[in-house]
């Protein structure tokens, strides 16, 4: 079969919140002889902050001449983005060649349609790192933690849990103490180390730690593990003083947002740790990582004049930081955003959020045939905003208004600006 047969074959359904699919993944994993256990693992759960905590990770490993492999999602242009090795993507050649060795293996009583396609790309993700004989995988949660597929391996050397908020809660449930307990399922007797990003609820906090506790596994929580100080910031950079066991120093930090404070807080902690562990990473390293990395789809500059950023801010808790984050380094006076929604989101909220700002509104639909709000429908929430239903002719639109001394964000759903990234 050929690459583009395969994809159009998988099953489509999303089963992350079921609690029998992680057993039938650990039955796949047996009969391939375990791939998983090849390299060491580092495995992110959480709400917001996995993308850019793990690009972080990643990006220091490689630094340190390591051969790394990165599973995340969703991806913004081409569904191989998910699968990477030392930032490169799977190529269709070596997909196919790792689906078909998975296939021969499948216990008889499975057939190929009995998994999911977040399940085969799961499978094909520990498969083919094991064939890269990659040094490290840094792997992130599709959904949840305790039921997502990415929970079939077994304890990570370090498990990583990322901001915690409201969102997916029909599936998670509808507290955060709830979501907490799902994302704290990747936390596993036999782990070394559990790192905590900053800036929790007290009910996420105590449930991340008891379960640590209850698993005899070392927590970390990053807000007393690093120090970042802000000395100057602005659209193009951030200048932060950094004191750490690995690196005590001025930097340059290239992403922007609050919210990627945060971020890097936990991924330094996580240099801490694999210093503490034998993997050697040094400041210099740091510092190169920290002044040039980009991250498709967090704050995103794809334009100078107007400034046109990108941002998947997708529940209410990212929306609330990018707003948090457009109000510290200012905006200019002709400010339009491009929001487009996907119906299981606290759609209200956001809306309720974005009209604060002294902005203009266009409303699109995202590219997302079975969950995406039509742009009519939101209407009803923002009835002043302007509706361009296609999404390239919405941020052209708004390119326009804006006018070159102006701003641009498009943000509210990965499947919205992911349609202008392939644009761009």
């Amino acid at each position: 079969m050929s690459y583009e047969r395969i994809i159009a074959s998988l099953n489509p359904q999303m089963r992350g919140g079921d609690n029998d699919r992680v057993g039938i993944l650990k039955r796949v994993l047996a009969k391939l002889n375990h791939p998983e256990r090849q390299y060491r693992i580092i495995h992110i759960a959480g709400t917001n902050g996995k993308g850019s905590t793990g690009s972080l990770i990643v990006n220091f490993l490689r630094a340190a001449n390591l051969k790394v492999g990165h599973f995340s999602s969703p991806a913004m242009v081409d569904q191989r983005e998910q699968i990477q090795v030392n930032g490169q993507m799977i190529a269709r050649t070596a997909f196919v060649a790792t689906y078909e060795k998975i296939k021969r293996q499948l216990p008889d009583d499975l057939s190929t349609a009995d998994l999911t396609v977040f399940e085969w790309w799961t499978l094909i993700m520990l498969q083919y790192f094991a064939d890269q004989k990659v040094d490290w995988a840094v792997i992130e949660c599709g959904l949840g933690g305790q039921n997502d597929a990415t929970n079939a391996i077994e304890a990570p050397e370090l498990a990583i849990i990322t901001h915690i908020a409201l969102d997916h809660t029909r599936i998670l449930g509808p507290t955060i103490k709830n979501i907490a307990q799902a994302k704290a399922g990747i936390i596993k007797p036999g782990s070394q180390a559990v790192i905590l990003a900053p800036h929790q609820e007290p009910a996420a906090f105590q449930e991340i730690l008891k379960k640590a506790q209850a698993c005899q596994v070392n927590f970390l929580d990053s807000e007393n593990q690093v120090a970042v100080k802000v000395l100057d910031q602005s659209w193009s950079k951030t200048q932060l003083q950094i004191r750490t066991a690995a690196i005590d120093s001025t930097c340059s930090f290239r992403l922007l947002g609050a919210f990627q404070l945060d971020n890097l807080k936990t991924a330094l902690t996580a240099v801490d740790w694999l210093k503490q562990t034998g993997t050697e990473i040094t400041e210099e390293q740091i510092k190169k990582v920290l002044a040039q990395i980009t991250i498709p789809g967090r704050l995103q500059q794809i334009g100078t004049h107007p400034q046109c950023f990108l941002d998947g801010a997708h529940n209410p808790d990212a929306a609330s930081r990018l707003i948090q984050t457009l109000n510290q380094l200012g905006y200019p006076k002709k400010l339009v955003l491009v929001l487009g929604f996907l119906k299981d989101k606290n759609v209200a909220q956001m809306a309720c959020q974005y009209a604060q700002l002294d902005a203009q509104i266009i409303l699109a639909t995202p590219d997302q045939q079975k969950r995406a709000l039509p742009a009519e429908e939101l209407h009803q929430y923002l009835p002043d905003a302007m509706v361009i239903d296609d999404a390239w002719t919405a941020y052209q639109k708004a390119v326009a208004l804006a006018g070159p001394s102006g701003m641009v964000l498009v943000t509210g759903s990965f499947y919205l600006i992911k349609e202008i990234e392939a644009r761009i």
